[in-house]
This record gives C-alpha cells, sequence and structure tokens, in this order.
C-alpha cells in the first residue's frame, strides 16, 4: 500500500460524509478525483450525487485540509480538461523541444514556441513583451539555451537575462509563463546552481566548458556567474522567478549540450507515457502543497528526473510560496522614488545584504542623483553612512577580478553612494585593467570594460604602450568616449597615432575612428587620413572618405594629396578623390570640374 503524502492522524470511529453542492459536468470532475485517490493514496469515494464519503475514519484536522482541497479542485482545476499547453523557449539547440513534440504527438498538446513573438517586430528584444502579453498559459515550460545569468545562444541574436524574468516576476506581468506552468525545464549550465565552492576552480571548468564544445567568449561568461560571491544563488532566484511551480528541473554545475541531452531526456521521457496526465497529477500537486508541505510530493515528481540524468549535474526544486519580495518594490511603479530609497535603505540593513546590491545598482543605473527630492537625499545620506554596508561591498571588490560582468556595477555603485574614494577607485581600474591583460584581452572582458557606466581616466604615468597595440583595449576606448566620440586625453592620442602605421587594418580602422574627434585640429592627422585615400584596403580608403567628409577648408598640404587623385591613371582612386572633394565642399573651381568630369551624374555643390 502506497503511503498517503498527506499526513493522515488519528482516526474516528464513524465514517465521515463532506457534503458538497452539485455542480456542473461532475463526471469530469470525478475524474480528476480519481487521478487524486490513485497518485496520493486518498481514501475517498467519489460519488456524483453532491458528496463525497471517506472509506476511512479521519481525524476532524485531516478533513477539513481535505475539505480544503476538494474545493479547490472543483472551483479551480475543471480548465484542466481543455488542451495542454507545452511552451518552449528555443535560444540554442532545439534537441530538446524536438525530442518532447515527437515523444507526445499523438497527444491533444498544444507546443508554443515564445520565441516566436519575434515575428513582424522591428526590436527583437520585445519577443518576451509580445509573449507575455498574449496571455498564453503555459502548463510546462521548456528553455534551452547556454546560461550564465543570461539564457543565450552561440547563433541566435536572442537572449532571456535573468534579470527580466525578475522583474517580470516582480510585476507579475508575466504569469501566464511564470507561475502558471506545473514545472520548468532550464536545460542549461548552473540553472539551478548554489552558493557552494564547485569542485573545480574557475579554470578548470572553464576548460571543461570549451571541451563541451562553447566558443571560449561564452565560456568566460558562463564561469564568471557560476563564481560570482555577490548576489543570490541562481537556484534561490530561479525559484523566485517561478513562483508556486510545483517542479523546477535543471543543473547546478555542467550540463548536457544540445548533442548530447538526446539519450538522458529519451531515457526520462520514457518513464512519462502520458504527458497531459502528469500535468493533471502536478496541477493537483499543486493544490494539496497549498494546504500540506511535504517533501515526499517533490520526490515522488522529480525521481525520474534524478535517475534518467544520472551522470550529469542534474538538480531539482519547488518555486518559492507566492510571497511578496521587498526588492520588488524597486520597480513597482506604484511607488514613489522615496519609499524606493526606504526600501534601499532597509535592505542594505538585512544580514544578507550582498544579496541585494546587484538589484539596489540595477536601480541606481543610469539615475542622476542630484535630481532626487529633499526626502530621497535625505535618505540618500543615511545610506552613504552605512559603513558596515560599505566596508562589507569594498571588501568583495579584490575578490571579483574573475567576475568583471560583476565587479564593475559594483565598483560603479560603490562611486555613486560615496562608499570610495576617486582615486581609490581610479587605482583599482588600473589594477583591474593590468590583471585583465595576463590572460589575454579580448571578447568578454572587452564587454565588462566597455560596460563602466563611468570610465576611469589614466595618467601619463598609469598607462602603458602596450594597451593600445591591443585591438580589444582599442574597441574599449571607442565605448568610452560613447557615442559622439569626445576627444580622449593628448596621452592617450598620441600612442593611438602610432598604430595608423600598422599592418592590422582592424587596428587602424579602430584608431582612425577614435582619433575623429582631433582632425578638425590636428593637421598632421589630417595630412595621415588623406594618404589612406588611395590606400590598397578598401575598409580604410573609405574610412578615411568617411572621416574626411565633415573637414572644411583643409590646409594646402591635405588638399593637394586629396586632388592628385583626380589626375591618377586608376579610375579607382580617381573617383575616391572626386567623391572626396564633393563631400568635404570644396570650392575651387578647377576641382570641382575635374570632379565632375570623371562623374558627371554627381550633384553640383
Amino acid at each position: 500500500m502506497k503511503t498517503p503524502l498527506i499526513s493522515q492522524p488519528t482516526a474516528r470511529r464513524h465514517p465521515t460524509v463532506v457534503q458538497l453542492p452539485t455542480f456542473h459536468n461532475c463526471s469530469k470532475s470525478a475524474q480528476i478525483f480519481t487521478k487524486v485517490k490513485e497518485f496520493f493514496n486518498f481514501p475517498i469515494v467519489i460519488k456524483c450525487s453532491g458528496h463525497l464519503q471517506f472509506t476511512d475514519s479521519l481525524s476532524d484536522k485531516f478533513l477539513m485540509k481535505f475539505a480544503f482541497l476538494v474545493f479547490a479542485l472543483i472551483f479551480t482545476t475543471l480548465p484542466s480538461f481543455a488542451k495542454r499547453t507545452v511552451c518552449t523557449i528555443t535560444l540554442n539547440s532545439d534537441n530538446e523541444r524536438k525530442l518532447f513534440t515527437s515523444k507526445y504527438k499523438k497527444e491533444d498538446l498544444q507546443f508554443v514556441e515564445l520565441t516566436d513573438f519575434k515575428r513582424g517586430h522591428t526590436n527583437q528584444d520585445e519577443w518576451l513583451d509580445k509573449a507575455c502579453e498574449s496571455g498564453v498559459k503555459c502548463d510546462s515550460l521548456i528553455i534551452s539555451g547556454h546560461f550564465g545569468g543570461t539564457f543565450f545562444g552561440e547563433d541566435s541574436p536572442l537572449t532571456l537575462p535573468l534579470s527580466t524574468l525578475e522583474k517580470k516576476a516582480c510585476a507579475k506581468s508575466c504569469d501566464g509563463v511564470l507561475s502558471h506552468p506545473k514545472e520548468v525545464y532550464l536545460f542549461g549550465c548552473n540553472t539551478l546552481a548554489d552558493k557552494k565552492i564547485d569542485r573545480r576552480t574557475p579554470a578548470e571548468y572553464r576548460q571543461v566548458l570549451i571541451n563541451d564544445g562553447i566558443s571560449e567568449e561564452y565560456v568566460d561568461r558562463i564561469v564568471a556567474a557560476r563564481y560570482s560571491p555577490i548576489g543570490e544563488s541562481f537556484k534561490m532566484t530561479m525559484q523566485k522567478v517561478f513562483s508556486g511551480v510545483p517542479q523546477i528541473y535543471g543543473f547546478d554545475s555542467i550540463g548536457p549540450s544540445g548533442k548530447t541531452v538526446s539519450s538522458f531526456l529519451n531515457n526520462y521521457l520514457g518513464k512519462i507515457p502520458n504527458y497531459s496526465e502528469r500535468i493533471n497529477q502536478l496541477e493537483a500537486a499543486k493544490v494539496v502543497s497549498q494546504i500540506e508541505k511535504s517533501t515526499e510530493i517533490s520526490q515522488r515528481f522529480s525521481g525520474p528526473w534524478n535517475s534518467s540524468m544520472k551522470g550529469t549535474a542534474y538538480s531539482s526544486c519547488v518555486g518559492a510560496p507566492p510571497t511578496k519580495r521587498k526588492e520588488c518594490e524597486l520597480f513597482d511603479d506604484r511607488k514613489s522614488g522615496y519609499e524606493k530609497m526606504l526600501t534601499i535603505e532597509s535592505l542594505l540593513n538585512e544580514p544578507n545584504r550582498k544579496d541585494h546590491f546587484l538589484t539596489i545598482e540595477e536601480y541606481f543605473r543610469g539615475k542622476d542623483l542630484s535630481k532626487l527630492s529633499e526626502d530621497e537625499l535625505a535618505v540618500l545620506r543615511r545610506i552613504r553612512g552605512n559603513q558596515q554596508a560599505a566596508n562589507e561591498l569594498i571588501a568583495l571588490l579584490p575578490k571579483l577580478n574573475s567576475v568583471l560582468e560583476t565587479k564593475f556595477p559594483m565598483m560603479g555603485l560603490a562611486e555613486k553612494l560615496g562608499w570610495i574614494e576617486p582615486k581609490t577607485l581610479n587605482l583599482e581600474y588600473e589594477k583591474t585593467l593590468k590583471s585583465a591583460f595576463k590572460g589575454g584581452f579580448g571578447g568578454n572582458k572587452v564587454a565588462s570594460f566597455c560596460s563602466i557606466e563611468n570610465p576611469p581616466t589614466f595618467s601619463a604615468s598609469q598607462i602603458q604602450p602596450e594597451w593600445f597595440k591591443n585591438n580589444g583595449f582599442l574597441d574599449v576606448l571607442q565605448c568610452w568616449q560613447g557615442p559622439k566620440r569626445a576627444a580622449l586625453p593628448e596621452h592617450y592620442t598620441a600612442e593611438i597615432k602610432k598604430q595608423l602605421d600598422s599592418t592590422d587594418s582592424d587596428k587602424v580602422l579602430a584608431s582612425m575612428s577614435i582619433l575623429t574627434a582631433n582632425l578638425k585640429t590636428d593637421r598632421d592627422l589630417q595630412v595621415k587620413l588623406a594618404g589612406f585615400l588611395y590606400s590598397e584596403d578598401l575598409s580604410i580608403s573609405a574610412s578615411a572618405m568617411t572621416r574626411l567628409s565633415d573637414l572644411r577648408d583643409p590646409n594646402g598640404q591635405v588638399l593637394t594629396i586629396i586632388a592628385r587623385g583626380l589626375d591618377s591613371t586608376d579610375q579607382s582612386q580617381q573617383r575616391r578623390s572626386a567623391y572626396t572633394i564633393r563631400n568635404m565642399k570644396i570650392q575651387d573651381a578647377e576641382l570641382k570640374r575635374k570632379a565632375l568630369q570623371i562623374d558627371p551624374s554627381m550633384q553640383p555643390w
């Protein structure tokens, strides 16, 4: 005999009848009660005469709980007889989706790929918003992709940041996708990782991921997110995002890739012959869990997953209870700025304040603190005086060198809250940059340095000439300049000009872009770019034409070099010269005549 999943206290002497009002479509309701009886071993007899009769005598406490269950099932689960919806979010391998659809193609299931909501929209980042707004109600959710704090794929431009899911969960603006499912599958590394130290070092873990076929660019992101000492664990965050979901499946370290998942997943799905019936059972379990906490319910559903995924870092858990979360107030449009500042102050006074640093940083990101109200500024002053929180954050910074995606936002937060002196901050940026160059500077490191909201300015004694020979660092400098290409300090530009003589076209192109702000006042630079008009590398000549087009009244030496192409026997050089003269709006009558002879289709200027 199965052990009941709801505890049954001391029995009474006489059978008990719970009277229920008659209700529509009782026969279908009896079906779901029968499933409950079979799965949970409830001692009940189900009749459509308007009442239920227990076969065993049970205590009043149990009857009260079961009466609640009965009413909940009657009035909340009758829609479960409609077609079930299995939602998928496919950002990398589609093997997982194909295996589910193939296995259950004969069942009356509706499969919905949520990333398809991107179609017809110019901004593809809005696909999740559109999916949420569609009203889709997922009975099961399957997400597949690489994971490193963000779900992503190597061949897809779409991403799904965990922070986005958190905001949706806080706002309850996507309940049909996040809290309606009866189970959620998270196919990706570390999706249910906690903060326990992995048995591998970051370097070892990185190599395992590379061996698994993940490109180095993405490997850095995954390793960084896994080993960050700041913020909640992925497991805890997933439990909050999928609040109330009876079962969440994932991996607490490296998970199987899309290429290797088939054998594991086929084994697992073979243990679930009828998926619609499983969802019905999970729906009943969701109601049961509201009245009787029981790990046995979770164990019964996760058992097939655990046994099928042996050999992987499989994990499973239940969604957190649907409770109000204090940090959600920071993204609640109904809360005033003053109320949100009070929430931040409260979070920073909690013992687990480091779990909230990332959320608080996100709130302050891009915010002009000079525009805060007097009440908000009063709270900010108290926050700035929170020495315990300040010391805890500053002490964490040196531990984040391998997690730059986290370190720089934390340095920015410390700067905004006045918890770190400008000189100390600058030196920390310098040390971090030197450390980053030791292991090769590119990919994820470049993206992390680009993300710095208030970029540092290094003195002439701090910079190292070798930095400027690195294409990744030149990319970072372009990020720090911003879209308006602000001029950099003179000791920077002196090193960048040297790169114009490089044989690496990418280095030359980046240097030209960075030096655009200096072009109008730097005559030597003007001469250099004029000479690039005749480069055999078409990308360099095209870039030179673009940069020179904004130049007005060039000096005689520059004009001579530009006009030289008009008399060339090379038609390509002739056209480059003619178009540059046109774009620069040079008014010399003879040069205009020659340029229009080369291409009469050009509009006179």
